[in-house]
């Protein structure tokens, strides 16, 4: 598990200029998600406390949905050392109760299994295109319990909310499992991401920047060949070098 770089805010904002065709929403999102997947409360807050302090910044209600859902790909723990994080982060911004920054206190829905199922297997139909048959019986055939919780619970009651799009969603998901050595996964997510409607520059620039948090390990290595493995390699120019061996000196 890579372990994410110190966070500065002078750090985020440089790393949110030339990011076209990624938009600084979608980078923002998506940087939430990779560092609650890494795990460490502590470069959570800090990039959380950055990310509250831009201006303009990003919608604070966005930013929690994208880190709520990466309980589905790194777990619970990380996931609410995240969300702690970012509630301590909503604080030193304002009031996390009311005016802009709103933290619910309750579900957003209720528990309607039927609807859950059937919007779950809209949106995994959506990500996984003709795979998605392929993919439902290979999990189903590991564990029927957890084919259908992926249905039911994951598409369904989690990334079937309206608060993110799809896109959006998706993004985030490739984002999450970046810092993972779940190549797999992965690779399956980067297709649904396209799949979705995001363009292989947007993701080729979400893993440049989503890579810049962490210190270089067999993770992002591994995700740097599984997203060369699904868009095909990526030739950089020579300012890009440049800038990468900049980066690396932090």
């Amino acid at each position: 598990m890579p372990i994410a770089k110190r966070v500065e805010p002078a750090t985020i904002s440089f790393l949110l200029t030339g990011i076209d065709p990624l938009t600084r929403d979608d980078a923002a999102l998506g940087m939430c998600a990779s560092i609650t997947a890494d795990g460490h409360g502590e470069h959570c807050r800090r990039l959380f406390d950055a990310l509250l302090k831009l201006d303009p910044r990003p919608d604070p209600e966005r930013m929690r949905e994208a880190i709520l859902q990466t309980h589905l790909f790194a777990g619970y723990p990380r996931c609410l050392n995240a969300l702690a994080a970012f509630k301590d982060a909503c604080k030193k911004a304002g009031n996390p109760l009311t005016g802009e920054i709103k933290l619910r206190e309750h579900p957003l829905e209720g528990d309607d299994v039927a609807l859950f199922r059937k919007r779950g297997r809209e949106l995994f139909d959506a990500v996984y295109g003709d795979k998605a048959d392929q993919v439902d019986r290979y999990a189903r055939g590991n564990s029927p319990d957890l084919g259908d919780w992926a249905i039911v619970e994951g598409y369904g009651r989690v990334l079937g909310r309206n608060v993110l799009e799809p896109r959006v969603r998706s993004l985030c998901i490739v984002a999450a499992l970046i810092p993972l050595d779940v190549a797999p996964q992965l690779k399956g997510h980067v297709q649904g991401a396209l799949n979705t409607g995001s363009t292989s520059e947007q993701l080729w620039k979400l893993l440049d920047l989503c890579s810049r948090l962490f210190n270089e390990g067999a993770e992002t290595r591994s995700a740097k060949k599984t997203f060369e493995e699904v868009l095909g390699k990526q030739i950089i120019s020579e300012e890009e070098f440049l800038e990468d061996r900049e980066w690396r000196g932090l």
